[in-house]
């Protein structure tokens, strides 16, 4: 195990976070996710070494949180979140090189690492101007250059694609596959879970401060939903049962406006899917992707008690 959390309990004033148990594995992404005030920054915080007075333990690399030269790990880690530059009336140049020295990195790859990542993030041609001045959007990819150039083991994003539009999010994604392909070890949290959901492989999901699921998104059984409109009333158990015979989970339905809710896992079901349609001269009006989202996490933990019930 890559981070090995053992019995977190973090107290504040009138509320909590934890005891809270879980590991976070070497070479795969996992994803920390809860609805506000779930106690996910508060865990994020601690496992970065932000928050240090907490009960428990917290293992990276089986060195503790806990002990005197636990500072030594943070070479091993990397952090984005958004800080606002409000107030750094310095050039972008002399910032990172800066930042870089700090990180540790060595003086004769520093130059060339900043022109990489500066023209990686369309930020060359503003390398001489001044980080204050610098637009929202600017200052967040300027956030991520400073979570990339360090180059660590374990990369620790919190909401990556805040306040970037879809091309950006879009490189931010080619970016944390590459880096799951090299073995690197990734934790996100994110809003728009479906946008990154497919390279996701563990979740830890908290609520209200307690850890409510564990495990990979085999285990949370969450996959791409669909609402199906057909243009002609249809035997709707009849595509039940068919669905239920290729394992395709079957959901809402409205008679009204004529749609069922499906879960589609992969390209195979897709193909029956639409055997059945063809066959029983149903067609379709149109295809709805719905969101991966919080409110589909909680559905699926709901339909995950249900089976095991």
């Amino acid at each position: 195990m890559q981070i090995v959390i053992k019995n977190f309990l973090k107290k504040f004033k009138q509320n909590k976070v934890g005891p809270i148990s879980c590991e976070i594995k070497k070479n795969r992404v996992t994803a920390i996710l809860g609805s506000s005030g779930s106690g996910k920054s508060v865990l994020i915080n601690s496992i970065i070494g932000a928050t240090k007075k907490f009960k428990g333990d917290i293992l990276i690399k089986n060195i503790s949180r806990k002990k005197l030269f636990n500072y030594k790990v943070n070479r091993e880690i990397t952090f984005y979140t958004q800080i606002d530059f409000a107030l750094y009336d310095i050039k972008v140049t002399f910032f990172l090189k800066t930042m870089c020295l700090s990180f540790g990195i060595n003086k004769k790859e520093i130059n060339s690492k900043i022109e990489y990542w500066l023209k990686f993030f369309d930020l060359w041609e503003a390398r001489n101007k001044k980080i204050s001045n610098f637009s929202w959007g600017m200052k967040n990819r300027l956030n991520l250059i400073l979570c990339f150039i360090k180059d660590s083991e374990i990369i620790i994003m919190d909401e990556p694609g805040a306040n970037l539009d879809s091309v950006w999010r879009y490189k931010i994604k080619k970016l944390l596959i590459n880096y799951k392909e090299q073995g690197k070890t990734i934790i996100i949290t994110v809003h728009n879970i479906d946008e990154i959901a497919d390279i996701i492989d563990d979740y830890i999901i908290l609520e209200k401060g307690e850890k409510i699921f564990e495990g990979s998104k085999e285990e949370l059984d969450l996959y791409p939903k669909y609402k199906l409109f057909i243009k002609q009333k249809f035997n709707v158990e009849n595509l039940k049962n068919f669905l239920a015979k290729y394992n395709i989970k079957s959901f809402k339905y409205d008679e009204t406006e004529n749609s069922l809710i499906i879960g589609i896992k992969n390209q195979k079901q897709i193909n029956y899917l639409f055997l059945y349609l063809i066959k029983n001269n149903l067609p379709l009006s149109n295809v709805n992707s719905l969101p991966i989202n919080m409110e589909a996490i909680h559905k699926a933990l709901e339909s995950r008690q249900l089976d095991v019930k």
